[in-house]
């Protein structure tokens, strides 16, 4: 079964590693994340989503990764 993993790095701060039943969830997670940051440090906040994330890291050294996670392949098994 596929998982997905969302990866948040931001200088001065603990990254974050969270794992997410699907690729949906894990982008979720990443603008209730970025809105949530937003407000915080009285950032605008944009209706759009996609705005809102790419406003978020556009000048800023936080980076963040969504990756598909598989199981390893085994001998026998066709994957």
């Amino acid at each position: 079964m596929e998982r997905f993993v969302l990866f948040i790095s931001e200088p001065g701060s603990d990254d974050i590693v969270d794992i997410h039943p699907n690729k949906p969830a894990a982008q979720s997670a990443l603008v209730d994340y970025v809105r949530s940051r937003a407000a915080s440090i009285g950032m605008p906040a944009h209706p759009d989503d996609d705005r809102a994330v790419a406003s978020y890291f556009q000048d800023s050294e936080a980076i963040y990764a969504i990756a598909r996670v598989m199981p390893l392949s085994r001998p026998g098994n066709d994957q």
